[in-house]
């Protein structure tokens, strides 16, 4: 295999057809290499030096041209692993979908996160294109508990993304938040300059030492960053343990879980929607603060 001067092997290569005119570097690459399925991931691959243009580093603004040969350098295999049992709602050989603890981050510098935990919980796909191991393809907040999707293969982890960037994926979040929210309502403040859409629906309601608190169904729309946690905080119902934003500090933490997901399936088509079960940090708030909640189990 052919390798670079970092002795970094040739992960994929393109060679640029005709062209009506020049494309930036960063908005050419997403789509043409499944191992660059978002803009975030094609930048994060200029910047490290891994993309190349016949064969040199370029980077975001560089205009593509007609006949230049395009480069992925496959990233260095990462060694560390975190020993952490993860619950296994999925599992082919294209993808998973796990649960993520709270107050566990998705990636990171440190080894303790979702990314070094998951080689230990899947099993190993046979497929030709498989990643050198399992990676998320979105993420959750650090506090923020509930089901990440994984992929194994390096086409799946295209696909997947395309269908985050798309808005194809449906996600379903549980919060408890401050206040009485009497009614549902659709959250439509821009953030950071961009469209941003939360859809609120109460399910239950009760009053405790500290006030009054109402547990949500929330439905992000769109996906910028601490968009849920913003979005309420901004109508004045910031979510308990949510100090950075207002609420209260409470020995569980954020009372936020991204509880269920529902996407195509990169190769099969359509599969049924996934949920979790109420997480227990949710189980044990609501058996201290009410005695009755709608919530059943």
């Amino acid at each position: 295999m052919m390798t670079h001067p970092q002795n970094l092997p040739i992960s994929e290569s393109h060679r640029v057809p005709d062209l009506v005119e020049p494309k930036r570097l960063s908005e050419y690459a997403r789509g043409v290499f499944v191992s660059l399925p978002s803009r975030k991931s094609v930048k994060k691959a200029i910047k490290s030096g891994r993309l190349l243009v016949d064969g040199r580093p370029s980077y975001t603004g560089h205009f593509v041209r007609s006949g230049e040969v395009l480069t992925v350098l496959r990233s260095p295999e990462p060694t560390a692993v975190y020993d952490l049992e993860l619950r296994v709602i999925f599992e082919d050989d294209h993808l998973a979908v796990v649960v993520k603890p709270g107050d566990l981050p998705v990636g990171g510098f440190m080894r303790r996160n979702l990314d070094n935990a998951l080689p230990g919980n899947l099993t190993v796909t046979s497929l030709p294109d498989a990643l050198p191991r399992p990676v998320p393809v979105h993420r959750l907040d650090r506090l923020t508990s509930g089901l990440v999707v994984v992929a194994k293969t390096f086409s799946a982890a295209a696909e997947l993304g395309g269908f985050f960037e798309n808005r194809r994926v449906e996600k379903g979040y549980l919060a408890v938040v401050h206040g009485i929210l009497g009614a549902p309502m659709r959250i439509e403040h821009p953030l950071d300059g961009k469209e941003a859409i939360t859809e609120v629906a109460p399910i239950a309601e009760g009053a405790h030492a500290w006030g009054q608190w109402t547990v949500v169904n929330v439905q992000p729309i769109t996906g910028r960053t601490h968009q849920i946690r913003r979005h309420l905080s901004m109508e004045s119902f910031p979510i308990v343990g949510d100090v950075p934003y207002g609420g209260k500090s409470v020995r569980r933490g954020l009372m936020l879980c991204a509880r269920k997901i529902r996407f195509p399936h990169p190769v099969h088509g359509e599969i049924p929607a996934f949920e979790m079960d109420l997480p227990r940090k949710f189980k044990s708030f609501l058996r201290r603060v009410a005695r009755d909640s709608s919530l059943g189990n």
